[in-house]
């Protein structure tokens, strides 16, 4: 009976994955092994120093590695990724962004540390009623501020 069940397990799942190749031709370059290394070849440089394995597409979106999640506290982890989910600030400056907080001394980054990146990389690019709005947004709830 589970000799059974597996084999009928395993048809599902090849099934499952040859109709899953089938609907997106794109998505066969990154399962079959022998596109792999042809895809690898075209690692590129960016102007900021990091590897880029792909250009970014429209629907994508970036994923912290494993030590980036480590340098960030729990709270600057969180807000950093309703920032890039909510599009507020353009994916180059976020990655910017990033990219300061983690080539900085501390060995954690505070969600303090992280609205002040946040700000001084805005700054220049922002008129002084922008940058008060973005002061009374990022600090509002620390000062104890109303919204009205």
């Amino acid at each position: 009976m589970k000799d059974n069940l597996f084999e009928i397990l395993m048809n599902f799942f090849e099934k499952t994955l040859t109709q899953i190749k089938e609907a997106n031709p794109e998505t066969n370059s990154i399962v079959s092994p022998a596109n792999t290394s042809a895809d690898l070849d075209t690692v590129s440089i960016s102007n900021n120093g990091n590897q880029v394995l792909r250009q970014r597409k429209k629907n994508s979106m970036r994923v912290f590695t494993s030590q980036e999640q480590l340098k960030f506290t729990k709270a600057s982890y969180q807000f950093m990724v309703r920032l890039m989910r909510l599009e507020l600030i353009a994916a180059e400056i976020i990655e910017e962004i990033i990219h300061q907080l983690l080539f900085s001394d501390s060995p954690f980054v505070t969600l303090q540390e992280t609205k002040w990146a946040i700000r001084n990389t805005l700054a220049s690019c922002l008129d002084s009623k922008q940058l008060a709005f973005l002061d009374l947004v990022l600090y509002q709830k620390e000062d104890r501020l109303p919204l009205n």
